[in-house]
């Protein structure tokens, strides 16, 4: 139940809230769908008319439907933030699994992989290198080439020949 106003306030807020409780509760409701909270917002609201000089407010009730209104507002929002922190168990457990790939995906991945290696393994020397460098062990086309002792262009032209093989000798042999 809401408090009432005590009886040391001023009466032009003690009025405002005795005419208009009924009002705001009616709006705070609709806004809601919850008397309980309809309450808190109407009690709040009051409790900020309160802290008001007697003159400092025109309208009481216009303040207080404003206040509830965005009382309300800042409860929805608050309610958003705690359900985007509040992840259940079961699902961050769900999100984390997701990720992992399966044990199939990972036996796929696994053939794939020697088939690519196998694919590598048939092309020139330097081609192979190349290819190794950049896609396996993430090096910079520079020290590629240094390595190589090749232009960074060349480098270039023998990671993307090597590249190009792979691609159609998969798809040549197709999926295993």
């Amino acid at each position: 139940m809401a408090r009432l106003p005590h009886p040391g306030n001023p009466p032009r807020q003690v009025d405002a809230y005795t005419t208009h409780y009924g009002r705001l509760l009616v709006y705070a409701r609709k806004l809601t769908g919850d008397r309980n909270t309809a309450e808190d917002l109407v009690q709040e609201a009051w409790c900020l008319l309160e802290r008001h000089q007697p003159d400092s407010v025109d309208s009481p009730f216009r303040y207080l439907r404003s206040v509830v209104h965005n009382l309300f507002v800042s409860h929805l929002r608050r309610r958003k933030r705690e359900a985007e922190v509040d992840v259940p168990p079961d699902t961050l457990s769900e999100t984390i699994a997701a990720d992992q790939p399966t044990p199939e995906e990972a036996v796929i991945s696994r053939l794939e992989m020697e088939r690519l290696a196998t694919i590598i393994d048939t092309m020139p020397p330097r081609q192979a290198m190349a290819l190794r460098l950049y896609h396996f062990e993430n090096r910079k086309l520079r020290e590629i080439a240094a390595e190589l002792g090749v232009s960074i262009s060349f480098a270039q032209a023998l990671i993307a020949k090597g590249l190009a093989t792979c691609a159609e000798e998969l798809d040549r042999t197709g999926p295993r």
